[in-house]
């Protein structure tokens, strides 16, 4: 009877989301692998928008993570792309997973990097947010993420994951980026003290604090323990103060077992004070791409500024760089684009005077097609 009333209350969310989840497939490597793609309500091709990978765990699928550790109600309110790919089986694990550094010879990397290609072609992303999560093996792959690709990913966040003992013992990546654990104490999955194949909680806290620079010591915050029936607490260590303002984060759950905390759905001791999907979010949002850039980059990357002036209904837009054949656009919250032009000199100002009231993005774009963005409210 409890597995019926699951299987109910996982159809019945998956039918409220189902016209914006896609199935598709990609070659990637010469093998076709697919994934579940989600696509809020609130998507216009015109505003660039963060893409949020969300990988399932060892013997798990697509389908399981999108409902398990659900982030479609948050992207339909903070209007982002939920990508779920979906792993291979290991003939010796016997059952799919990630090759998050487990000395397999399945290529995900190289499908992670061919799936950001496919998506970012097909939709409009933006390239300073994106992100990665996932539970248990998907946690270990979205730390591997971190690790492999050089300034690509924003942040991460790993939940009830780890990393393996084939993990380098420093990242490839040589950029900054913020990371979130979460981890029950309780886990006997991915235990936290770790075991002979992957590595403890502490020492995965210490790899990317040494990699940020952030403050060795934490600041340390109890979670309101709201929930007294769910038979655990929390606390959130963050370590703060890292190169570009990156910040290393653990959530612990004391008890806590191997699940996703806030999830409707108990496999465990599950942890109801918080809800996991949301404060991975409010990580994500938090954190862009880093732009820790060289002087010669700084110099070569092409800089506007946008003020709008409320009283004067006046958007003002700076060309720091005095670039050659920037042009502007300027859209309404339905995508509908109210001016746009070249951008004439230093300055450019451009009167909304004849414009409703709303939500308006201005759109500048260089010569290279670098976009910079700016939301304003007229009032």
């Amino acid at each position: 009877m409890k597995n019926s009333f699951i299987l109910l209350s996982l159809f019945a969310s998956l039918f409220s989301f189902g016209q914006s989840t896609l199935d598709k497939t990609i070659v990637s490597g010469g093998v076709v692998r697919s994934y579940k793609i989600y696509i809020p309500a609130s998507y216009s091709s015109t505003v660039p928008v963060p893409l949020v990978f969300n990988f399932h765990g060892l013997g798990s699928n697509s389908l399981q993570q999108m409902l398990y550790g659900d982030f479609r109600s948050i992207a339909d309110t903070a209007n982002f792309i939920v990508v779920h790919p979906q792993g291979t089986t290991s003939t010796s694990l016997g059952a799919t997973f990630w090759n998050a550094y487990f000395g397999q010879a399945v290529n995900d990397f190289g499908f992670v990097s061919d799936l950001i290609d496919t998506i970012s072609s097909d939709y409009s992303i933006n390239p300073d947010r994106i992100h990665s999560t996932g539970m248990s093996n998907g946690g270990y792959m979205s730390l591997a993420l971190a690790s492999e690709f050089d300034n690509l990913f924003a942040s991460v966040a790993s939940v009830t994951g780890s990393m393996t003992r084939l993990f380098p013992i420093s990242p490839t990546n040589t950029k900054p980026i913020s990371v979130l654990q979460i981890h029950g104490t309780a886990d006997s999955t991915v235990k936290y003290l770790g075991d002979a194949s992957s590595h403890d909680i502490s020492y995965v806290i210490d790899y990317w604090k040494n990699h940020n620079n952030t403050s060795s010591t934490p600041v340390v915050d109890s979670i309101p323990n709201v929930s007294i029936t769910d038979n655990c607490d929390a606390k959130r260590y963050t370590y703060g103060s890292g190169t570009n303002n990156t910040e290393v984060i653990h959530y612990k759950v004391f008890g806590g077992a191997h699940t996703w905390p806030g999830a409707p759905i108990s496999i465990g001791v599950t942890n109801q004070d918080f809800n996991a999907s949301e404060v991975i979010w409010r990580f994500f949002d938090k954190h862009p791409r880093s732009s820790s850039l060289s002087v010669s980059e700084l110099n070569q990357k092409v800089q506007f500024q946008f003020v709008f002036k409320s009283s004067f209904n006046e958007l003002v837009i700076t060309n720091e760089s005095q670039n050659q054949g920037a042009r502007f656009r300027v859209i309404n919250a339905l995508g509908q684009t109210v001016i746009e032009g070249k951008l004439e000199g230093r300055d450019t100002s451009l009167n909304l005077n004849d414009s409703k009231p709303g939500v308006y993005i201005a759109q500048v774009f260089d010569a290279q097609n670098t976009l910079q963005t700016f939301k304003f409210i007229k009032h």
